[in-house]
Order: structure tokens, then C-alpha cells, then sequence
């Protein structure tokens, strides 16, 4: 059994900054980054650009490159160069933490590319284990295994004729970030667009009416087979707004004419034979489940929601992301405050709650450390 100080458990964002803040801190960490299958399951997969955080932007790269190429035989390359898009989104960023810890700090530092299975607590910390058969003890564990969001079906008829009625349509646009999922992190990205916005709820309608109100753009609400529910308030907003819903089932999604799958979303055909026009699709169903699986396992508590329970988050404390179990820390889009302050789901929310927790395990290794030191004199 291998034995550290803190277990991560995530290959997002807030799995990285805790991992590297660890390292750093010169805390021996194990760094469980998850499998191919849990990336895809991830919201960190899908976030093509990083636009809501400043110092993280292609055209940083972009520039930095263009006055390396400085000389007039450069020419032709700087002119490739100064055409292209430096795409910036959370794989690069986990990436350069990866390259970043294997470099500088083999020496307290390991990675796993292996998915965590189970997890329990012992007298002198916790035991979490891999699909791959290892195991590892730490008296501290850091979880940062996230959420995912309810995907839009589509009920597509194939060139063959066959009825195929599935999420899977969607992945191309989504990749691409012609579909949207996050109002903070990408609904700027709508200005001067016709957006639709995916949702039956009370809750998606508020998008609709928010991208409204910030851009002036005209929206559509799209329930793909549900019934509208919203408030008699809401309601009204939208008509004042000009904001109309569409009941009837998705069956297909228009390509642009980039001629690439997915680059550019031209609008969507409904059922009842409507096309509505959009270049960007915000998907805002809910969630479809919170990875708590290994926060159940070690007991701690989760929030008081009417869903089923693999859809409620973890309750942590406000200062460092502690769960309801001493040296359990829940970190990232999986956790909500315990007092209900309102916890933004962003990549910088993640990373200073990661850096927090991180910030209490130390504190607590270094006293005891000094504790034995003042003990020996």
C-alpha cells in the first residue's frame, strides 16, 4: 500500500490546483486523475476555451510565439501563426499541471491514470482504491470528482431511415462549443446571435431571459418533448421579451457551412417540422448526476435535495471545503456551501477552494510537526 499525506481524486481543474498546491507545499500527494471513461463523463472533456478567466487566453500563446518569429525569414510562419485560434480549455490546462508535476516534483508527486472504486475511512486517515488494484493511505483526501449535466436527445432519422433517438448527436457540437452549458463561463460568447436556449424549466427560461437582457439577442426556448413549467412572472417576461417556446421533439441539428461537423451550428429542425434558426445552443436541463460515489462511501453528508441521491451535492464549510468529515474535502462543481452561499461553478471556484483545502491540510501536518518538535526540547 502506498501511503501519503493527501489523496486527489479528479482530472479536473480542482483535482489539478489541489495536486499541484500540494506539491508544491511539499506534501507527499497521489494524484488519481481518472480514465479514459471518466474524461468522457466530465464536464472538464467539453470546455473547448477558457473565456471567463483573464491571463488565460490563446492569443497570450499567440503573441508570445509571433516575437519569437521575429526575422524576415520567419515571415511566411508568422503569417500562418497570426491566422490561427490558440484554443485554451481545461484539457490543456490539466495537461500543463501534469508536465508540470512529472518535471518538478517527481520526488513527492504520483500520478495515476486509473479510476478510484472505492474508498474508506481508518483510525489514522483514509484507504481509497483503483480499478487497477492499487491502494493508497493518506490522512487527508481531497475529492474533486465533479458533475454532469442532463445531455438533449435527438430523435434523428438516420440516411438508412432508421429512428435513432439518442444523446449522442449532440457530442460534436458540444465539442466544438457551438452547444453551450455554462450562462458565466460562455454566454458572451452569444452577442450579435440568434441563441436557442435547451430547458423546460422555470430555471432555463431565466437563462433564456438573462442572455436576453445582457445581449440583446433573440431567443428561443426549446423543451424537446417537455412541457413548459415556469412562473406566471417568468411567463410574462418572456412574452414581454419576444421569447418563444417550442414544445416539439428535436430531430435534427443543422450544420453550418464550415464543412466540418459540429464548428458551426446553423439552428435546429423540430417535429413538428419548425426550424428555428441559432448559432449557439445553451443546453440548461439540470443535472443529469453529481459524481458523490466515494464522499457516500466515506459518510459524508450531502444537501437536502427532493432527487435522487446520486444527484445531490456534498455540504462543505465556507472557509476550506471540508466535508462533514474531518480531513474529507469536496472541492469543485460537486460540493454546495453548508451555510447556502451561493458557490459559483467556475474554473477560478475551483481552483481557490482546491487551494484552500490543500491550505487547511498543511496547517494541520505542520502542527504536529512542531508539536513533536517542542516535544523532544
Amino acid at each position: 500500500m502506498n501511503q501519503c499525506q493527501v489523496i486527489v481524486v479528479g482530472g479536473g481543474i480542482g483535482g489539478s490546483a489541489a495536486a499541484l498546491r500540494a506539491a508544491q507545499h511539499g506534501l507527499t500527494v497521489a494524484w488519481i486523475r481518472g480514465d479514459a471513461g471518466t474524461a468522457r463523463a466530465s464536464r472538464a472533456r467539453y470546455v473547448y476555451n477558457v473565456d471567463n478567466m483573464i491571463g488565460v487566453s490563446g492569443g497570450i500563446v499567440q503573441r508570445k510565439v509571433l516575437e519569437l518569429l521575429s526575422g524576415p525569414e520567419h515571415a511566411a510562419a508568422r503569417e500562418a501563426i497570426a491566422r490561427t485560434h490558440f484554443h485554451v480549455g481545461v484539457p490543456e490546462i490539466v495537461e500543463d499541471v501534469t508536465l508540470r508535476l512529472t518535471a518538478d516534483f517527481a520526488d513527492v508527486a504520483m500520478l495515476l491514470d486509473e479510476k478510484a472504486v472505492a474508498a474508506r475511512a481508518e483510525d489514522t486517515g483514509f484507504v481509497v482504491e483503483t480499478d487497477r488494484g492499487q491502494r493508497l493511505r493518506a490522512g487527508a483526501v481531497i475529492l474533486s470528482t465533479g458533475v454532469m449535466d442532463r445531455q438533449p436527445r435527438v430523435k434523428l432519422t438516420t440516411k438508412g431511415g432508421k429512428v435513432v433517438d439518442d444523446i449522442h448527436w449532440i457530442y460534436p457540437w458540444a465539442n466544438a462549443e457551438s452547444l453551450l452549458y455554462c450562462i458565466l463561463c460562455e454566454g458572451h460568447l452569444v452577442r450579435g446571435t440568434p441563441v436557442a436556449v435547451l430547458g423546460a424549466s422555470d430555471a432555463a427560461a431565466q437563462v433564456a431571459l438573462l442572455l436576453h437582457e445582457r445581449y440583446g439577442v433573440a431567443v428561443v426556448l426549446l423543451g424537446n418533448g417537455e412541457a413548459l413549467e415556469a412562473r406566471p412572472e417568468t411567463l410574462r417576461l418572456m412574452e414581454a421579451y419576444g421569447v418563444v417556446f417550442h414544445g416539439a421533439r428535436l430531430v435534427e441539428i443543422l450544420d453550418g457551412e464550415s464543412g466540418r461537423k459540429g464548428e458551426s451550428l446553423r439552428g435546429f429542425r423540430l417535429e413538428d417540422g419548425a426550424q428555428v434558426p441559432a448559432r449557439f445552443g445553451m443546453v440548461a436541463m439540470g443535472l443529469h448526476r453529481v459524481y458523490n460515489d466515494l464522499a457516500l462511501q466515506l459518510g459524508a453528508e450531502l444537501d437536502a435535495g427532493d432527487g435522487p441521491e446520486d444527484a445531490r451535492h456534498v455540504l462543505v464549510d465556507d472557509a476550506t471545503s471540508e466535508t462533514s468529515v474531518r480531513g474529507l474535502f469536496a472541492v469543485g462543481d460537486m460540493s454546495r456551501h453548508r451555510s447556502g452561499t451561493p458557490s459559483l461553478k467556475q474554473i477560478y471556484t475551483a481552483q481557490e477552494y482546491a487551494v484552500r483545502a490543500v491550505q487547511a491540510i498543511d496547517r494541520r501536518e505542520r502542527a504536529v510537526r512542531r508539536a513533536r518538535v517542542l516535544e523532544r526540547r
